[in-house]
């Protein structure tokens, strides 16, 4: 059974449980191959019988990059598939959209899971809450689910069809993935976001800080490919967004892309309270969610947000994964 595991990774996280899963399923002896989504042509996946499919979590469901490369898939009937995630609070609606998505194009999903990983989010305090992940204890998980993906996989396609799982109802699907935050309706105006404040918070580059072409950082870690310093303007917001990390800002080593902060600069109260309520229901459920603090709780959310680091880059990428700046 020949299998591929295509991923989509900003930060490292799934990239990392990428890279176990294949070398799980490598370990079983069948032929499996493990590339970046974005180096896929959506043909070449009828080279394959088993299809692994997985990226990070954004605004609790896949990122656009994932769902454009879904939507394009040609008919899988005959084939099989897993989905697998990374997040750093739940897989919202993550799990049931792209399962959902694969069997619209007559794919068999045998299998999903997911994981937790360190998060970026400018805006948020650090350590956040999932730091760490995925470690070596994620990473062997991952590795053993490659392997049982395949056996599991085997015994549906010879006929084991009451294998095949089901997604979860409604209810038992929101206790095991589900958003977990539900901000209260009373919010005061000024610890809103405006549409004017969201305006401030867009990326712009700076073509005089700006070292392209032989800078090509932001342009090469941008999910939606919206940036290019040789065109006017150099960032396309019709595509631009949401990345959620504001990644080309952190990564930018000359501090070219520019974001005005001040308007989380003035709700830190209110962001305060959004870093203690994402925690409340990973905590709760913490058996059935396998969810494993790495850090100690008096350390949690102490450090200041990332967007407050003056020196640029903020965060450093090293084969593939996030580091941030010391």
């Amino acid at each position: 059974m020949k299998s591929v595991v295509i991923y989509y990774s900003q930060t490292g996280n799934t990239k990392q449980i990428a890279e176990a899963i294949h070398s799980g399923i490598s370990q079983t002896g069948e032929k499996c191959d493990i590339t970046p989504l974005e180096d896929v042509d959506t043909k070449e996946v009828l080279n394959y019988e088993l299809i692994g499919l997985g990226s990070p979590i954004i605004d609790f469901q896949e990122p656009a990059i994932m769902t454009d490369f879904m939507n394009d898939l040609p008919s899988l009937k005959g084939r099989y598939g897993f989905i697998f995630c990374t997040h750093g609070t739940c897989p919202g609606e993550y799990i049931a959209r792209t399962v959902k998505a694969l069997r619209r194009k007559g794919l068999t999903v045998t299998g999903w899971k997911d994981w937790y990983g360190s998060v970026f989010i400018p805006y948020m305090p650090k350590p956040y809450y999932t730091d760490g992940h995925p470690d070596e204890i994620d990473l062997k998980e991952a590795e053993d689910f490659g392997r049982e993906i395949v056996e599991h996989t085997r015994r549906i396609s010879q006929g084991e069809t009451r294998l095949v799982p089901r997604l979860p109802g409604k209810e038992k699907y929101d206790r095991l993935y589900g958003i977990p935050l539900r901000l209260p309706d009373d919010i005061p105006e000024d610890k809103r976001i405006s549409q004017e404040d969201m305006s401030k918070l867009r990326p712009r580059l700076d073509v005089e800080k700006c070292r392209y072409p032989k800078c090509t950082i932001c342009v090469d870690n941008c999910p939606t490919h919206s940036i290019n310093p040789a065109q006017s303007p150099p960032i396309s917001y019709q595509t631009c967004g949401p990345c959620q990390l504001w990644f080309c800002e952190q990564l930018c080593p000359t501090g070219a892309i520019e974001v005005d902060w001040e308007p989380v600069a003035k709700r830190e109260e209110f962001y305060k309270f959004l870093f203690s309520q994402l925690a409340e229901p990973m905590k709760a459920n913490k058996k059935l969610r396998r969810y494993r603090s790495l850090i100690p709780p008096e350390e949690e959310g102490q450090g200041k947000p990332l967007y407050s680091i003056k020196k640029h880059p903020r965060l450093i990428m090293r084969n593939g994964v996030a580091r941030v700046r010391r």
